[in-house]
C-alpha cells in the first residue's frame, strides 16, 4: 500500500549518475537510478523497495513514472554531446512485452526526445522466461536506435549466452569485480575473464562502482575507459546534473 501511495503522490524520481570517459574527462551519459523521495524529505534507496515492487508487479508503474521523468529531463538538457544517453533499468519480464516498447517509443515521441538518447539496462540477476519474445522486443528497440546494455554482468542467470541470443552490445562490469582490483581476491580473475570476453566479442564495456584512482588506472591498462562510480560522481538529482554537465563542458574546453 505504501508503494501505491508513493506512486500516486509522484514520490518516485530519478537520480542520475554520470558515466565518464577517463581518457577525455568528458561526460558521455548517465544511468538513471530510482529514489523514493517522501514528502517529509526522507529519501529511500531502491534496495529497500525494488524487490517488493517487483514481487507485487508495481515495478511496471514505477518504470513508467521513471521513463516519463527521464524523457522530460533530457528534453531540458543543454550542452550535451550528440551521443549523450541516459540509461533506464528494466526487469527482464518487461522486455518480453511489446507493450513496453510501444509505450517507451510513444513517450519519447511525445517529449520530442531522440530515441538514441535513451538506453535500456537489463539485469541478469533475474532470468528471462521467454527469450524469443525478449529478442523480438529488444530488436525492435535497437532498430529504433535504443541501445541495450547488460547490467550486473557475470552475477546472475544468463551468463554470456545472452550476447549470443539477444541484441545486446554493451556490457556493464559489476562493482563486485571492480572491487577486486589491487587485491588477491579470486574474483580478480573473473574480472579479467569478463574483460577478455568483452574484447573478443567487440562489446562496449562500462565499469560500475569505480571509487579509486588505482581502479581507473588499471581499467585504462585494460582498455576500459567508460567509468561510472563515486570516483567521478555520486547519483544526483536532475538540478545537480545540469550543473555537473555545465561544469564538465567548461572543464574540457567546450
Amino acid at each position: 500500500m505504501a508503494i501505491d501511495r508513493g506512486i500516486k503522490r509522484k514520490e518516485f524520481i530519478p537520480f542520475y549518475q554520470p558515466i565518464i570517459n577517463s581518457m577525455t574527462g568528458s561526460i558521455v551519459g548517465c544511468e538513471s537510478l530510482i529514489r523514493w523521495c517522501k514528502a517529509n524529505g526522507e529519501i529511500i534507496s531502491p534496495a529497500n523497495f525494488i524487490d517488493i515492487a517487483e514481487q507485487n508487479k508495481q515495478i511496471y508503474e514505477i518504470t513508467d513514472v521513471l521513463i516519463s521523468h527521464v524523457t522530460n529531463d533530457i528534453a531540458k538538457l543543454n550542452n550535451i554531446s550528440d551521443d549523450f544517453f541516459v540509461s533506464i533499468n528494466v526487469v527482464p519480464r518487461q522486455l518480453q512485452n511489446q507493450t513496453f516498447a510501444t509505450k517507451l517509443l510513444n513517450t519519447l515521441s511525445a517529449n520530442k526526445v531522440s530515441n538514441h538518447r535513451i538506453s535500456i539496462e537489463v539485469t541478469e540477476r533475474t532470468p528471462f522466461t521467454d527469450l524469443s519474445s525478449a529478442k523480438a522486443v529488444m530488436q525492435r528497440l535497437v532498430d529504433n536506435h535504443i541501445g541495450i546494455k547488460l547490467d550486473d554482468a557475470g552475477t546472475g542467470f544468463g551468463g554470456f549466452s545472452y550476447f549470443q541470443e539477444l541484441p545486446i552490445r554493451t556490457l556493464k562490469i559489476d562493482k563486485m569485480f571492480i572491487d577486486t582490483i589491487g587485491t588477491s581476491d579470486v574474483k580478480a580473475n573473473i574480472l579479467n575473464a569478463i574483460i577478455s570476453f568483452g574484447k573478443k566479442a567487440k562489446l562496449t564495456m562500462i565499469a560500475e562502482g569505480v571509487e579509486t584512482q588505482e581502479q581507473v588506472n588499471y581499467l585504462k591498462t585494460q582498455g576500459i575507459f567508460l567509468i561510472q562510480g563515486f570516483f567521478y560522481a555520486k547519483p544526483m538529482p536532475f538540478s545537480d546534473l545540469e550543473k555537473y554537465i555545465d561544469n564538465n563542458m567548461k572543464g574540457i574546453g567546450i
